[in-house]
């Protein structure tokens, strides 16, 4: 019987934080654990199966591999979990990662099987504050910043997302982990994504990253758009597309 075990906590300026092993959807799986409302941060499986252990970042991981980008930015590193199976998927791509919390990188190595990689390079910093200053421009650009469950509302404005757009090469595409409902209250993540990336960007495209999806409750979804004004449709193929909610007029004012 595997049960639940508490490997390592920690509390810092950024919140409490507990590294566990424990059986995490169905998976034995070693997890971070972050805030009041105890939510799954970042995890590597335990059971041999080289599957990422949250369908978003296996999701992220076949975008990536259908894109093959040379360049890839991602704000929210958290443990690198994903920008390691970047780097070991994608023989020849450069990643760039932004985590403000230095002590994840620290429990990166120690407890979730990162090793430094020439093809690796972390930015310690504010993602939303960096993603001003960059100067590179990257072909894939990656964002999984939370706050628990929530994005912060600086990332789902109209601000960031012309910031992603100075960012991205000519045919770039911007991912990004978003968790909310298609409905209701619980939607306004979403149509504020929605409104400010369609307005900077692109047209938007979104896939279901959960395998039972309800509209109206909180859900992990993956938002794209492109840079050069086309949704690539030939995207993670066979993955349920969300019908995006109507955008409301303060959406455009986020």
């Amino acid at each position: 019987m595997f049960g639940r075990s508490v490997i390592k906590r920690l509390t810092n300026s950024f919140g409490v934080f507990s590294v566990e092993e424990l059986k995490y959807e169905n998976r034995l799986a070693r997890v971070l654990f972050s805030g009041p409302q105890h939510a799954a941060q970042s995890g590597i499986p335990l059971d041999g199966n080289p599957r990422l252990l949250f369908d978003y970042n296996q999701l992220l991981l076949e975008l990536s591999i259908d894109l093959n980008p040379a360049t890839i930015l991602v704000l929210g590193g958290g443990t690198l979990t994903l920008p390691m199976a970047l780097v070991t998927n994608l023989q020849n791509v450069h990643v760039t990662v932004v985590e403000q919390n230095p002590d994840l990188i620290q429990l990166a190595e120690e407890y979730f099987d990162y090793r430094p990689n020439d093809r690796l390079k972390i930015e310690i910093g504010d993602a939303f504050r960096l993603s001003k200053r960059l100067k590179a421009r990257y072909d894939l650009i990656i964002t999984d910043v939370f706050d628990n469950f929530t994005i912060p509302p600086a990332f789902r404005t109209l601000g960031f997302a012309q910031s992603i757009k100075n960012l991205l090469n000519t045919n770039g595409l911007i991912a990004t982990n978003c968790i909310a409902a298609t409905t209701g209250f619980a939607a306004q993540p979403l149509r504020q994504i929605v409104a400010a990336y369609s307005q900077a960007i692109g047209p938007v495209r979104a896939v279901k990253a959960d395998r039972d999806y309800a509209y109206w409750t909180p859900q992990n979804m993956i938002v794209m758009a492109y840079a050069d004004g086309i949704v690539n449709q030939a995207l993670l193929t066979g993955v349920e597309s969300v019908e995006l909610p109507a955008i409301q007029a303060e959406d455009h004012l986020a």
